[in-house]
């Protein structure tokens, strides 16, 4: 059994045995199934490892350079979708990110096919890639009129230099100087072949123990085109919240073999919590605060954005309103081109709490790449009563939680401030791989993405 699963497992029979225990005194155990990363120490490599390999051989999206900012992979044409692409090619995946370095150093990149649990596979290079294993990033071009000055780089898979062979996991790696060792960040991807469809919901749990803060995912994989003698070996299949890597249900086996398709109807197995919606910003405009903005200064050489200081929800109530379920979108007004004419600016965090909590506070989405580290946690001022953060951040709308993780713990607690509702509105990526008796490799046949609570 998975570590997730385990992990998960354990925080789903403690709800079970304890029928008075509710969804909001446990906070779904320090909201466990979402966060229950093993933060410093799971992702920090042992001896001998990847930079980007945690301490289980698996391979993870990481930013290992500060001056690496605003990175973004997606399908061409949608920049808020999966980074899902069909073999064979349809839809090209885009990278965007800026150097602000200033050093205009070269980029490389390489791609690394990983198994379904993102370890990597036991493929070369030259059964899964067609052209070049190593090549250039192409060169950066100048920020236009902006106070902050940056690099934009972008970069098109697949294209002339590198074509994908087979479906499955993919690592991004992206390194500095020809040197493989200088890797500045790492994003995933998938590859999918697109043989099944997949037919899914996320709404109320049927057990009343979940009913108040979580979501249950059932979904059938309809593989009439496929013959699978032996689901219960040969697939797997994962689910992840929000496009969060870390909120995952990764090695589930189907409930119900039928004819032609395979039905994952579970009441535990696939349970998330339901969180609460996204808080939001909006940098675009540098003359006129807008939503969530109480000010806007600028101070030589840079624009500040003051936000309007925030409050922990109330764990009983929820209010609805709309996100993007934790990404954000690149924009400037008056601008042509957000990739070099939107401008960086310093963006002022508060969260007002008279009483500070007995640990950490981060500030988390992919704002901050859904890292945990000294970039995104924040400082405890006792004369204000609140907690203080600033961040370099590009312009644009922007998503993000706070999240709390306990002293002398390494389960992170969503609810202690942001709370567990099932009205939370969430979005849903599952993913169907296949793994017949002689193959090397988990192909990834299908993929569906939905939506809770519609």
């Amino acid at each position: 059994m998975s570590t997730d699963k385990l992990v998960c497992g354990i925080v789903l029979d403690t709800c079970v045995k304890d029928v008075n225990l509710t969804c909001d005194n446990m906070k779904i155990l320090a909201f466990c199934l979402t966060y229950f990363i093993l933060i410093q120490v799971s992702i920090n490599p042992v001896h001998g490892q990847q930079p980007f390999e945690d301490k289980d051989g698996m391979y993870r999206e990481m930013v290992l350079d500060p001056n690496i900012k605003t990175i973004q992979l997606y399908r061409e044409g949608w920049p808020l979708s999966y980074p899902v692409m069909k073999i064979p090619e349809d839809v090209p995946l885009v990278l965007e990110f800026d150097d602000l370095s200033r050093e205009q150093p070269t980029y490389l990149y390489k791609v690394i096919h990983c198994n379904a649990d993102w370890s990597q596979s036991d493929l070369t290079e030259q059964e899964y890639l067609e052209g070049y294993p190593e090549n250039e990033v192409p060169g950066g071009t100048p920020s236009f009129n902006t106070y902050y000055s940056y690099q934009h780089h972008t970069l098109t898979l697949p294209n002339e230099n590198i074509r994908l062979l087979l479906s499955g996991n993919y690592l991004l790696v992206v390194y500095r100087n020809w040197d493989p060792e200088s890797v500045v960040f790492t994003k995933r991807f998938m590859a999918t072949e697109g043989l099944v469809n997949i037919e899914a919901t996320a709404s109320i749990p049927v057990l009343n123990q979940y009913k108040d803060c979580c979501h249950e995912v059932d979904f059938t994989v309809h593989h009439s085109g496929v013959r699978i003698d032996d689901p219960f070996s040969e697939t797997s299949a994962v689910i992840y919240q929000n496009g969060l890597w870390d909120l995952g249900i990764l090695g589930l086996h189907p409930y119900m073999v039928n004819p032609g398709e395979l039905v994952y109807d579970f009441h535990e197995e696939n349970i998330f919590p339901g969180g609460n919606e996204f808080r939001f910003f909006d940098t675009k405009n540098t003359r006129i605060p807008t939503y969530y903005v109480q000010r806007i200064d600028y101070v030589d050489p840079y624009f500040h954005f003051e936000l309007k200081p925030d409050l922990p929800n109330p764990p009983h109530n929820y209010f609805s309103k709309e996100d993007i379920n934790g990404r954000y979108a690149i924009e400037s007004e008056g601008g042509r081109d957000p990739g070099v004419d939107a401008d960086y600016v310093y963006v002022h965090f508060n969260l007002n709490m008279p009483i500070p909590l007995d640990g950490s506070v981060y500030i988390t989405g992919a704002l901050t790449n859904w890292q945990f580290n000294d970039l995104n946690r924040m400082e405890y001022v006792a004369e204000d009563g609140a907690y203080r953060k600033t961040l370099l951040l590009k312009q644009g709308v922007y998503n993000y939680r706070y999240l709390f993780l306990p002293a002398l713990s390494e389960q992170f607690d969503m609810a202690e401030i942001e709370g567990n509702h099932f009205e939370t509105e969430n979005e849903y990526l599952i993913l169907f791989y296949y793994h017949p008796p002689g193959t090397r490799y988990d192909r990834l046949l299908g993929h569906q993405v939905i939506h809770s609570n519609q």
